[in-house]
């Protein structure tokens, strides 16, 4: 779905299903405040209106975070009393018309920042050669205006507060947005959960770590709940000099290590709806763990028990 900095997949396939899936996309009602004055903040996307009417954001910042990758700061258009209303491991459409096209071109991305962040919405933008929407994303100045549209839904996360858990999450490259959202609501949503999760992240060298302080933070914040394992494959990167030889790995997000990260796996196996594995990666990557001959099926796991965004 939206691997986000910008997964090259077919975006009307992604709307659509968002459209079929209004039923299953229910708003919590709002608590019951003993302070009368207290008004709940605004939301700039709310599913399906703004699906079908687009918002326009306007840029705050834009950050160069490494030779491709860029972090992109907008303004929510209510300030500090909005929050995005995009819900975590869920995405927004980001939308522009090319001089000369027809048609706009629509691309999938998921914030970085947390649904409930106050006046901002953040996006973490790898440009990817021709790539039309990345290309576009990277030329945007502070004051430039983007149009964007969704949320489409994510995953649904549901706490375990009263039984120990475990789960295991994947991602490749890019592909890390989605998987970097959803650890942060597992581990920060509910102080009662009991879900550990292990996290392992594919890239070719130490630049592309590009989330590496904020998941940092995470481990220091949740040692007992949260682990990273790197998975470096660039051939000229020394992964020794990186740092622990837990923490890297050098090769691929392969069997071995998914073997391991099971075994390490304490408690119940899995979430509350039975999802043991979540997986965002470029296709090739994503085919070999989880395709029909991939490590996951190999090491018994069935389709039911793995989220692909």
């Amino acid at each position: 779905m939206a691997a986000i900095f910008a997964r090259q997949r077919i975006v009307t396939t992604a709307a659509a299903t968002a459209v079929v899936g209004t039923a299953l996309y229910v708003s919590r009602p709002a608590p019951l405040r003993l302070d009368s004055a207290f008004k709940e903040p605004s939301k700039t996307l709310t599913f399906p209106r703004t699906m079908l009417f687009s918002r326009e954001l306007k840029v705050k910042q834009v950050e160069q975070v490494n030779h491709d990758t860029k972090r992109i700061t907008f303004d929510l258009p209510g300030g500090e009393s909005e929050i995005s209303g995009v819900p975590a491991s869920s995405a927004i459409l980001t939308q522009h018309t090319a001089q000369g096209a027809w048609f706009p071109t629509l691309r999938p991305y998921t914030p970085i920042s947390p649904p409930h962040q106050l006046g901002i919405l953040t996006l973490l933008v790898k440009q990817y050669p021709n790539g039309r929407a990345s290309t576009h994303m990277h030329s945007l100045q502070p004051g430039d205006s983007l149009t964007v549209r969704g949320p489409i839904p994510g995953y649904t996360y549901k706490p375990s507060p009263q039984q120990p858990r475990s789960v295991i999450l994947i991602a490749g490259g890019a592909g890390i947005t989605p998987i970097y959202s959803l650890a942060r609501e597992i581990l920060t949503a509910d102080s009662r959960d009991q879900t550990a999760v292990q996290l392992l992240w594919g890239v070719n060298g130490p630049r592309d770590i590009v989330l590496r302080q904020e998941l940092e933070a995470l481990r220091a914040e949740f040692p007992e709940r949260f682990s990273v394992t790197y998975a470096v494959s660039g051939k000229e990167t020394d992964v020794a000099a990186l740092g622990s030889a837990e923490m890297f790995k050098k090769g691929y997000v392969n069997r071995g290590l998914v073997e391991e990260a099971i075994a390490r796996c304490g408690g119940a196996f899995g979430d509350e709806k039975g999802t043991k594995v979540f997986l965002c990666g470029p296709p090739a990557m994503e085919e070999a763990v989880a395709g029909k001959k991939g490590v996951l099926a190999e090491l018994g796991l069935a389709k039911k028990e793995i989220h692909r965004f």
